[in-house]
């Protein structure tokens, strides 16, 4: 090779660049609480007393068992459950794709749970007593306060749900409205309770309650 002969030119690498997405959801305890949701079979059961459409995207029981999972994990008003659910892994956990939880969508399970409220939480109360070993000899009342806001006329409520109405909480400041549900267990053995009658969730009146 002289002087003048040309240079070998060098061999450059070829790069290859991957652009890949990466979606970043949180997992929190929603794995914990699919779990437990599973075990007491609540989307099961909900969906054998109201049964949704064949061509439902995503039943009544599926829908409250993510509303059960949001309220554990990051509580929202119905509105913003969608935006929950995007940002958490509900549809790794559960299978739900966020936009099935709209507002109108929950608003419907919770009005096709409503008339049967009483015999769902005893039978998944029960299911939780079998399931869980839990002890049940001893009764239990629970006198939870919940505080709500707005205009709620005696004449327009239902008297077959909870009532809200004027009351003081433990707190001592009088406020414009207020409900106080009950949690009740009767005392049967765990191995020969029934759904309905083990473990009841019974609404107390404000106006009996309220003093």
């Amino acid at each position: 090779m002289t002087s003048r002969s040309p240079r070998p030119r060098a061999q450059r690498q070829r790069l290859e660049v991957a652009v890949t997405s990466v979606v970043e959801k949180r997992l929190g305890a929603l794995p914990v609480a699919a779990e437990f949701l599973r075990q007491l079979d609540v989307a099961g059961i909900v969906d054998e007393v109201c049964p949704g459409g064949a061509s439902a995207l995503v039943t009544h029981g599926q829908v409250v068992e993510a509303l059960v999972a949001n309220r554990l994990t990051s509580p929202a008003p119905l509105v913003r459950v969608e935006d929950w659910a995007r940002c958490w892994a509900v549809e790794e956990v559960f299978g739900i794709e966020s936009g099935l939880l709209n507002d109108d969508r929950l608003a419907r399970a919770l009005d096709a749970i409503a008339p049967h409220l009483e015999h769902i939480a005893g039978t998944v109360g029960a299911r939780a007593i079998g399931e869980f070993g839990i002890d049940v000899a001893r009764m239990h009342w629970d006198m939870t306060s919940m505080s709500v806001h707005g205009a709620f006329p005696a004449e327009g409520q239902d008297e077959d749900f909870p009532v809200t109405a004027t009351g003081i909480p433990r707190t001592g400041a009088l406020i414009s409205s207020r409900s106080r549900p009950g949690l009740r267990c009767r005392p049967t053995a765990a191995s020969r309770s029934t759904p309905g009658s083990s473990a009841v969730v019974r609404p107390r009146s404000a106006r009996s309650s309220a003093r």
